[in-house]
This record gives structure tokens, sequence and C-alpha cells, in this order.
């Protein structure tokens, strides 16, 4: 099955409301243009990334997980995140392609993500995903404890840290460095965005890739990328792929 096909109907309401930013999708779609910067900074082919974007849909025991995490966003009467959203896809494709042995990551609360970047390392056969999240009933749907959506068969190469990032990355990060991958997804304010950059950055190995969701809500991303003078930084589906030189 095609990435695209999932949650078509919300594709083709958005299509309608967005025309201008459809139509620059599609012909990234056409020209393999995001396919392409990924495939440069992972050390891969792009037409692999292509091939990597459909794996979930067509993983059974995974998109059966995820379909019943819609059901469950139903009951509970709560708007999810597109579950099958590309700029989901691509983080995944990304660590599918580039093998990590050690990724960080901030920011779990339902766990959407992680589930992700879990099936991606499982189907490496290699490398761990740390993820540091709050565990605040406040941020999770009732009844659900932080990072539900991952799938236990997914599990066991999951180390949960429990805790505010400006308290347990910097300590975390001592503790595995250096590291392959580094992904930010908490607060998505400028100063404390800067400041996860900033943190990580200096323990990621040469090549290692810093990723950063929601990277167009505000200059942080763009800013430090010029700040470490990063050949290889660009923005795509509002998410931010750097390759450390």
């Amino acid at each position: 099955m095609n990435w695209f096909l999932q949650n078509f109907s919300h594709r083709i309401r958005f299509a309608f409301q967005n025309p201008g930013y459809t139509f620059r999708s599609l012909y990234r779609e056409v020209t393999l243009a995001d396919e392409r910067f990924l495939a440069s900074v992972a050390k891969s082919q792009p037409r692999d990334l292509r091939s990597f974007l459909n794996e979930p849909a067509r993983t059974e025991s995974f998109s059966k997980s995820l379909k019943q995490a819609e059901t469950d966003f139903r009951d509970l009467e709560i708007e999810s995140a597109d579950l099958y959203a590309k700029k989901v896809l691509l983080q995944y494709a990304a660590v599918r392609a580039f093998r990590p042995d050690i990724v960080v990551e901030t920011g779990v609360a339902n766990g959407v993500s992680s589930a992700y970047l879990l099936l991606a390392l499982e189907l490496n056969n290699r490398g761990t995903l740390y993820s540091i999240g709050l565990d605040d009933a406040r941020f999770l749907p009732p009844g659900k404890s932080l990072g539900w959506v991952v799938p236990v068969d997914l599990r066991s190469r999951w180390k949960l840290v429990l805790g505010d990032a400006r308290d347990a990355l910097p300590k975390l990060l001592a503790d595995l460095k250096p590291i392959d991958v580094f992904i930010h997804d908490s607060l998505h304010t400028y100063e404390h965005m800067l400041w996860e950059y900033r943190t990580a950055y200096p323990y990621l190995k040469s090549g290692g890739l810093l990723i950063s969701d929601d990277a167009s809500w505000n200059p942080a991303f763009p800013e430090f990328s010029r700040e470490v003078v990063a050949n290889q930084a660009q923005i795509i589906r509002g998410v931010g792929f750097l390759s450390k030189a």
C-alpha cells in the first residue's frame, strides 16, 4: 500500500483548502526532491528513501496498531494529528536509511513519532531510541500513559526517560556520547528549540543528523544552521534536517 493512500479523505480536504501548498508538494513528489536531499545526508539513494516511505503501511502489525490508535482517539473524542503525515514518514525514512545505533528524541506525548522511529530501528535490526518526555496527564488522553501509541512488540529498543528536557537532556547526552541522531519534538519555542540544538549538537558524531519537528514555527532552525555553518540543512514538510560536518 502507498503511504499517500493512508487517510486519503483528509489529504483531499487539505488539498482543496491549500491549493498552493498542494501544488508545490506534488511537484516535490514527482521530482523526488525530498528524497534526494535526505538521501544525500543519509548516504543512501532517493529511490530507497521513497520505498521506505511505504513500509509502515505495508507492515501489517504496525498498520493495525495505528488503526487501533485512530479508533481510540475517535472514541475519546480527541482530535489527533495525522498519524500518516509525510513529515513523520520522512523522519522514519531518514532513520531507516541512516541506520543509526543511538537516537535521542525529546518529546513523547502519545508516542506517534516514537512508534515510527522504533519501527525503523527494528527493520534495521540495530539501534536504540532514547526518548525524554513529561508524564503529565494534562498532555495525554484520559486513562492513557506516556507513549501509549507505541506497540508493545517494538518497545525492546526503547529507553524512556521521564522528566523535563532542560534537566534530563544534558545528563543523558553526557552518558551516551557520541550519538548518531538527535530529534527535537518537545517545546516549540524559539528559545527552547535553540537551546536543544546547541545542547545536542556537540554530542553528534561527524555526519550525524539533527532533526527538528515544526522547524518552520520560528527562526531557530535556520539561525542555528547558519551558526554552525551547516552545508546540508533544509526544512522539508515543516521538519528541519541538518547534517553535522
